[in-house]
This record gives structure tokens, C-alpha cells and sequence, in this order.
């Protein structure tokens, strides 16, 4: 038996970053929307003792470093099934690096396939405090959909208007360049930036309603474009000048810019696919970017 596992990756349409908490995390508030790029995983019972995973595009960890096999060392020790043979293969789309949370969405699909693959009774809830310990972005990545998410990142409540709701012709220009830029140091860089305000979470309480009100009119009214904001793109396009100049070229050509995550890919959001087709069909990259049509998702994970 194998069980095949479509995972979306994400990208930040908001993201505000608080001080770094006692566990050594900081606290955010984002919006965080799913997208149809997606890795494929394939789980399988194996005759190979212990885990393997397979993937054929280079710099994928292959080791216990993947989150796809952190997840399933988890799902063992949680539900007590032991790890005779898995083989997880991982068919890669997702940009390794790039702000679109490629390695914690494998992370979530895992943990839904292994679900199936197994047989295990394990409800949603106990699933997602499971996704929450392998890493920031798996609770969403699990999700997906339109949410607003705080905390860490474990923190989750979902719009109930998306931009998946816009219609079929909703849809997001994303420039993939030739570079990749690694999220610790980005948080390292951004604290450096700056001088740090101690928050309270009452402060944090109220950012988040205020900030989860403002999105939720904006989905009605179709201007959250407006809103696109992330905390890192003054730090990170300041030390990486080569992004600046793709955010600004396609500012130019789409009236509007962001960058996801700590980057590196950079997006721009378009009401029709034509327009946004147009739009990758003329575009002349700078340093080797590849443009690339996205529409968004309703869910973080699909189970064919």
C-alpha cells in the first residue's frame, strides 16, 4: 500500500514580527495563505529497516534533518507503531529556502499520510499539536486556506472569507530567483536591524484582532493588496540587493510587491489569470528568476 500526499506551500501576505520569547522563538502575526505549488509525497511500508527518504533534487536533507522524517519518527513515538520500513519520496516543486515553507509542508503531509498509511486513531487536534513541535509553519502548512496565525506560529484562526472565495481566476505572479536565504539568519539579521519593544501578549491580543478585523474587510471589499506587508523585506533587501532589484522590477510591472517569509521568493497578487499570464509571458528576468502562475488553495493538504 503507498499513500500519495499533495503538499501546498504558503506564502505571507502580512507578517509582523515581535521580540524573541523566552524559548528562544519570536512572536508573530501573519496572514498566511496557501497556494496550489505543491511537493508530492509517496509513503510506503519498505523491506529497508528503519526510514528512507528518496528525492532527486539536490540539496534536500535525505537524513533525520528532513522534517518528513522528523514527522514520522513523531507519529511513532506518539501512537506507539513502530517504523519497520517507510520510504517517503518526495517529488520537489516547492523552492528550497524561499519563504514558501517547502520543508514544513512536507512536514504536515507526512504526518496526514503516515495517518492513513498506518491506520493510527489519532484526532485533528492531537494531529496539530504534533505539527506545532516540528515547526513554526507545519500547524498552517496542515490548515491552509486564508488564516491569521500568531504565536510562534501555532496559533490559528482561519478567515471564513479566503482569497480562494475571489473565484477560479484569483491568482498570484511569483518570482523564484537563483537564490536562497536561510531563515535563521534572516531572524538574526532583522533583530540586529533594529531595536527591540518588549510586548505584552495584551498587546499582542489586541494586534491581533485589530490586524484580523482589517483582513477579513479587505477580502470583502478586494483590496487587501493594500496591506501586503513583511516585517523583512527593509533588512533582508538591504543586505541583498539583488532581491531589492526583483522586488522593484515587479513592483513596476505589477503596481505592487511582496516578499514571503524571510524571501526569496517574491510575489505579486493579480484579480484575473490573463493579466497575471500576461504579465510572466512579457517578463524579461534580471538574475535568472523564474516566474511562475499560482492560484490559491483552500487547504494545506491533499490526500489522493
Amino acid at each position: 500500500m503507498a499513500v500519495r500526499v499533495r503538499c501546498h506551500a504558503k506564502l505571507n501576505l502580512f507578517l509582523k514580527v515581535y521580540g524573541k520569547r523566552p524559548d528562544g522563538f519570536h512572536d508573530i502575526v501573519s496572514i498566511m495563505q496557501s497556494i496550489d505549488l505543491a511537493d508530492t509525497l509517496v509513503l510506503e511500508e519498505s523491506a529497508v529497516e528503519g526510514i528512507e527518504i528518496v528525492c532527486t533534487r539536490p540539496g534536500v536533507p535525505l537524513d533525520s534533518t528532513n522534517l518528513a522524517w522528523k514527522a514520522a519518527e513523531l507519529m511513532s513515538a506518539e501512537t506507539g507503531h513502530p517504523v519497520n520500513g517507510l520510504r517517503i519520496t518526495i517529488e520537489k516543486d516547492i523552492p528550497m529556502m524561499g519563504g514558501l515553507a517547502g520543508g514544513s509542508a512536507d512536514g504536515a503531509g507526512a504526518l496526514v499520510g503516515l495517518r492513513r498509511l498506518w491506520g493510527v486513531e489519532i484526532e485533528d487536534q492531537a494531529l496539530f499539536k504534533m505539527a506545532a513541535g516540528l515547526g513554526s509553519d507545519v500547524p498552517f502548512c496542515l490548515l491552509g486556506g486564508t488564516a491569521v496565525v500568531r504565536g510562534r506560529g501555532e496559533i490559528l484562526d482561519p478567515l471564513p472569507t479566503g482569497i480562494a472565495d475571489r473565484g477560479p481566476d484569483a491568482c498570484f505572479l511569483l518570482l523564484i530567483p537563483p537564490v536562497q536565504v536561510e531563515t535563521k539568519g534572516a531572524y538574526d539579521l532583522l533583530d540586529r536591524s533594529r531595536e527591540r519593544e518588549a510586548r505584552k501578549w495584551s498587546s499582542l491580543r489586541e494586534e491581533h484582532t485589530r490586524i484580523r478585523v482589517m483582513w477579513q474587510e479587505a477580502m470583502i471589499d478586494g483590496q487587501f493588496p493594500v496591506y501586503f506587508f513583511n516585517d523583512f523585506e527593509q533588512p533582508i533587501l538591504t543586505a541583498r540587493p539583488e532581491l531589492a532589484a526583483l522586488h522593484s522590477h515587479l513592483r513596476n510591472v505589477a503596481g505592487h510587491a511582496l516578499m514571503s517569509g524571510s524571501g526569496s521568493c517574491v510575489f505579486a497578487y493579480f484579480d484575473r489569470s490573463v493579466d497575471a499570464l500576461s504579465a510572466a509571458s512579457a517578463y524579461v528576468p534580471l538574475a535568472g528568476e523564474i516566474p511562475v502562475i499560482a492560484f490559491p488553495a483552500s487547504r494545506g493538504i491533499d490526500l489522493d
